[in-house]
């Protein structure tokens, strides 16, 4: 019998993305993330032209202001006519209140059929392989990649045949601090056959200094935030009919902690710079 998990709903209205919806958030989303975080994202004209997989790594927890940060650039950059689809756990697509608004924003429940056919729609999609191992990994491992040993982008874009194009981002793990994931206690209550999670985080935010879980999410802190789009590679150039999976995660994986060491390196004075 498969597992049956407490959030449901893969399916994706493709007509929930509202390309004027998203038109008039940007300005006051962009005049809250300059303010906020003073984004800073570059590197859009390395992308080819043509649908591509953005893979990047997960910062900042429930809130992952890495991803609202690289949406509004990316809206921002090509217009809201070039499509973006970021995936995410069914918890937040599923949520009221929540799921309508982020599907307007272009967010579909993670599934691969799902990815599949954004990208076969002509759409650009974001994936977070890390998951909720990445998003809540100890503060300690902030410039540290960790995928968590999934390799199924890998896959996804070798049979699309499209593009993997790597984003970095730095600065959302420092918006709170986590002292442990959980991942024990998370295996003990059985929270990945349940929903889906590896983790059981404990963190230190605000509003309420002490945070268990972050379900619903936290005030992040007001840091700087980086990011920075890389080389795309070409899985099909690189490795024919026959992807080698081992040897392109260890690619994927190592260009993406140099660009990251390098993001990490530019904080002379601490998060807040």
């Amino acid at each position: 019998m498969a597992n049956k998990h407490i959030f449901s709903g893969a399916e994706v209205d493709w007509d929930a993305r509202d390309p004027e919806f998203i038109r008039r958030q940007l300005p006051l989303w962009w005049l809250l993330a300059t303010l906020y975080f003073r984004a800073e994202v570059k590197g859009f004209e390395r992308v080819p032209d043509g649908p591509v997989l953005f893979v990047g790594n997960h910062s900042g927890g429930a809130l992952t202001p890495d991803t609202i940060v690289f949406m509004l650039a990316h809206n921002t950059y090509f217009s809201v006519e070039r499509p973006l689809h970021a995936l995410a756990h069914n918890m937040v697509t599923s949520l009221p209140g929540l799921g309508p608004f982020v599907k307007k924003l272009g967010v579909i429940t993670a599934a691969q059929k799902n990815a599949h056919e954004a990208l076969e729609r002509g759409a650009n999609v974001l994936v977070y392989p890390g998951g909720d191992v990445e998003v809540f990994r100890p503060w300690t491992k902030r410039h540290t990649i960790d995928f968590d040993g999934r390799k199924g982008f890998l896959r996804l874009a070798h049979e699309a045949n499209v593009p993997i194009v790597p984003v970095v981002s730095d600065g959302g793990h420092d918006t709170f601090i986590v002292l442990t994931d959980g991942k024990k206690i998370a295996r003990r209550m059985g929270m990945e056959k349940l929903g889906r999670v590896k983790t059981l985080p404990i963190a230190l935010g605000a509003p309420g200094g002490l945070i268990i879980g972050d379900w619903l999410g936290h005030i992040p802190f007001p840091v700087k935030i980086r990011t920075e789009v890389l080389e795309p590679i070409d899985l099909r150039a690189r490795y024919g009919d026959e992807l080698d999976q081992d040897h392109a995660y260890d690619l994927v994986t190592s260009r993406m902690q140099a660009g990251l060491t390098e993001l990490a390196s530019k904080r002379t004075m601490g998060p807040w710079r």
